[in-house]
C-alpha cells in the first residue's frame, strides 16, 4: 500500500516491486485482491460526499503520462493484474498492478507517479540489487524480509539514498536523518547534518599578519629558480642541496627588499 497515499505522486513512494519468483504468484494475487476493493476519487467534485482510499491525480498532464506508460507496459508484454485505465470520473486512474515487467517499459525506465507498481521477478535478492542499482534513479530502496541480519547485509549493496527495512519512505519527516539520491535522482542531501554542506557554500578568509616583502615577488632571477629547483628535489626525497635553501631565501629576500627599496 506503500505505493497508493497521493495516488503515488510522492518521490519516495515506490515505483517498482522486485518480487522473487518463488512467491511471485501468491504475491500478485494478494495484492490484486487488496487493490480491487480500493475506492478512488475522481477530484474535488467527484469525492464530495463520499470517502476515498485513492486520491485523483494532480492534473490532466499527469493522467497522460500514467495513461501512456501503462499502454507502453502493455504492449511490450506486460501483464495487467487490476486497473490500467482511467476510472471516468475526473482525474481518477484505477490503481493498477503491472506484472512481468522488463526494464525495457518505460513504466520502468522513467518516474511514473501515479497509481501505478511495476513488478519485476527476480531469481533471488542478487537479482533484484542488480536490478535495483542498474535504475537511471535511486532516492531510495525497502526490503522486506524475516531475516533481518540478512536484510542489513543486503541494504550495504544498494546504491541508493535512503533503505528501509520492512517499511518505506518515512524518514524524511525525521529531522536527524539524511535524505539524498543517487545517479539521477539528483545531488545533495536534506536533513541531517550532512545537509550542511548543500544549503551553505564554504568561504576562506586568508590574513597575511606579515609585514616584509615575499621571495617570490618580482624581480625573477636566477636565485629564484635555484630555491624552486631546490624544493623540488627536496619533495622528491633529493635533499643534496637542501643545504642551500637558507642561503638562497637571505639572497632572494635581499634582492626584492632591494627592488622595492623595502
Amino acid at each position: 500500500m506503500q505505493r497508493l497515499p497521493n495516488a503515488g505522486q510522492a518521490c519516495g513512494a515506490i515505483e517498482i516491486a522486485y518480487v522473487d519468483e518463488r512467491i511471485a504468484d501468491d504475491f500478485v494475487e494478494r495484492l490484486r485482491t487488496a487493490w480491487s476493493q480500493l475506492r478512488v476519487a475522481g477530484g474535488p467534485e467527484g469525492a464530495r460526499g463520499r470517502l476515498a482510499d485513492v486520491a485523483p491525480l494532480a492534473n490532466r498532464r499527469q493522467l497522460d503520462i500514467v495513461a501512456a506508460q501503462v499502454e507502453d507496459a502493455r504492449a511490450k508484454g506486460a501483464k495487467v493484474v487490476c486497473g490500467g485505465a482511467p476510472t471516468g470520473l475526473g482525474l481518477g486512474y484505477a490503481p493498477t498492478i503491472l506484472d512481468r515487467c522488463t526494464s525495457k517499459m518505460s513504466v520502468v525506465q522513467d518516474e511514473t507517479f501515479g497509481p501505478v507498481l511495476a513488478i519485476i521477478r527476480v531469481e533471488g535478492a542478487a537479482d533484484a540489487i542488480r536490478e535495483a542499482n542498474a535504475s537511471r534513479y535511486g532516492l531510495g530502496a525497502s526490503l522486506w524480509t524475516s531475516d533481518l541480519n540478512r536484510a542489513e547485509r543486503l541494504a550495504e549493496r544498494l546504491d541508493v539514498g535512503v533503505v528501509t527495512i520492512n517499511n518505506h519512505s518515512f524518514s524524511g519527516a525525521i529531522p536527524s536523518l539524511p535524505w539524498s539520491g543517487a545517479r539521477e535522482t539528483g545531488f545533495g542531501i536534506a536533513n541531517g547534518p550532512e545537509s550542511l554542506a548543500t544549503f551553505v557554500r564554504p568561504r576562506a578568509t586568508i590574513l597575511d599578519r606579515s609585514t616584509g616583502p615575499e621571495l617570490f615577488w618580482m624581480p625573477y632571477d636566477s636565485t629564484l629558480w635555484e630555491l624552486g629547483d631546490i624544493v623540488a628535489d627536496a619533495q622528491l626525497g633529493h635533499v643534496g642541496r637542501a643545504w642551500r635553501l637558507p642561503l638562497a631565501i637571505r639572497k632572494r629576500m635581499k634582492t626584492v627588499r632591494e627592488f622595492f627599496k623595502w
